[in-house]
């Protein structure tokens, strides 16, 4: 002990009840100092000297306000003229400054001491360093916020699945609110059929191990079940043994159904691939035939043509092509026509992409021998193409006029073949070609189902 509080000497206590109560104030483990109320201090114990760093010869005298930040002096000195009128005013929360200037949080308990008389002649101050308490205190504060504005489900709950917190999301996710959860059993969550997931999940969290993003499925408060993704870690109190678990649930519904939609794609993009490869193959085949030389060109716009039906199957997201867009893209090449002498008419159609190949195929063909032979091939041709669904029966024509006289071709092409052969083959239809002399007619018909799943629409 450093020094005793009060001004006054003891006149009562003895030496021996002075020494003593000297003693357990100097071995006390919190901070007390006393001073006169004027500030001046006139004790100061060990654990002064720990907290602040100043040593008792350097205080003894000092003003206390020589540990006050200057911006609190202010508040100090109302606080001490509150003690001084025989206040005592306990756990206040404040800052005082260490001997390096480094600013602590304490808590402070104040009190009047009084002479035998019972005047007020000093103040003692026990000092208590909360630093380390408000720092957790902090630290739960952001963690309570961070979990309370997690997207995800923050769950914890006991080692026997008693569920003890539940934060808003969890709330979202089950739509179960935190006064209907809390207490109750983390299986409630569970469907009955998996109720075996959360044995091996407790033994898991009592081995100290942590589960991460586990798949599974939970129930909803309305009994509808939804994919999640769980992770489980367990939670220790401060001697590290294991009192718990955590949960963040994550609703992992529409990662599923954007998996489950990538996987359908694939398969899609691998079917339609064989089924290119096997077409580029035919056309190959089909026109090399008999020893014929292939004509690159010609297999190469077959091949472009192919290719724009694709592209318009992708911008589609692979479900379907739209009739009027597949005409208007192999008619490209004469788009500058399109209105004027090439006329397209006829219904929104939603083609699958298999009859999209066939129609698209032909179209190419047909254009290309209108380029060639027919009503391009001059300054005056025309061409109309139409199309019109009616009573479950689909019906296209391609009708050239104005263009040179027109005779039947002397022997049939792999063009001839793929306009009506592989139209017929592909969508069960019938085809008939008339090589008329005012110009070539085509003319399709076959079930609408054949070649639309039913998106087909009056408007034109």
């Amino acid at each position: 002990m450093h020094g005793m509080p009060g001004a006054s000497p003891a006149s009562r206590p003895t030496d021996d009840d002075t020494a003593y109560l000297a003693a357990i104030v100097d071995s006390s483990a919190d901070a007390i100092l006393s001073t006169t109320t004027d500030g001046a201090i006139r004790s100061w114990n060990a654990a002064c000297e720990r907290m602040l760093g100043f040593t008792a010869a350097e205080m003894i005298g000092r003003s206390v306000y020589d540990i006050i930040p200057p911006d609190l002096s202010e508040g100090a000195r109302a606080i001490r003229a509150r003690v001084s009128m025989g206040e005592s005013i306990e756990s206040f929360e404040t800052m005082r400054l260490t001997k390096q200037g480094r600013p602590i949080e304490v808590s402070i308990t104040f009190s009047p001491v009084r002479d035998p008389q019972g005047a007020i002649v000093a103040i003692s101050a026990i000092i208590r360093d909360v630093t380390l308490t408000k720092k957790a205190e902090r630290g739960a504060a952001m963690l309570a916020a961070i979990v309370a504005s997690s997207s995800d489900g923050v769950v914890s709950k006991t080692l026997d699945g008693t569920i003890t917190s539940w934060n808003k999301s969890a709330e979202r996710i089950f739509g179960f609110t935190e006064d209907e959860m809390i207490n109750r059993s983390i299986r409630t969550i569970i469907p009955q059929e998996r109720q075996a997931e959360e044995d091996r999940i407790l033994a898991t969290v009592v081995s100290g191990a942590m589960i991460d993003n586990f798949e599974t499925v939970r129930l909803r408060k309305d009994g509808a079940l939804i994919d999640v993704s769980v992770t489980v870690s367990p939670v220790r109190d401060s001697a590290g043994r294991i009192i718990g678990a955590s949960k963040i649930v994550r609703d992992i519904t529409d990662k599923r159904q954007t998996r489950e939609q990538l996987r359908t794609l694939l398969a899609e993009v691998n079917h339609r691939s064989k089924n290119l490869l096997s077409l580029v193959q035919a056309i190959a085949r089909q026109m090399t035939r008999h020893g014929r030389q292939l004509d690159l060109n010609r297999f190469l716009e077959r091949l472009q043509a192919i290719a724009s039906n694709q592209d318009l199957l992708i911008q589609n997201d692979w479900r379907f092509i739209p009739l009027g867009g597949l005409v208007r893209s192999q008619l490209g090449a004469f788009s500058d026509l399109i209105g004027n002498r090439i006329a397209i008419d006829g219904p929104q159609i939603e083609l699958t992409p298999e009859a999209a190949q066939s129609i698209g195929m032909a179209v190419h063909e047909l254009a290309t021998n209108a380029a060639k032979y027919g009503a391009l091939s001059n300054d005056g041709g025309r061409i109309a193409v139409g199309w019109t669904c009616t009573d479950g029966s689909f019906d296209m024509t391609w009708v050239e006029s104005g263009g040179p006289e027109v005779a039947p071709p002397e022997h049939v092409g792999f063009g001839s073949r793929v306009i009506s052969d592989m139209v017929r083959a592909g969508l069960d239809g019938m085809v008939e070609v008339q090589f008329l002399p005012t110009g070539l007619r085509w003319h399709l018909s076959c079930p609408l189902q054949r070649l639309s799943r039913g998106g087909h629409h009056a408007r034109r």
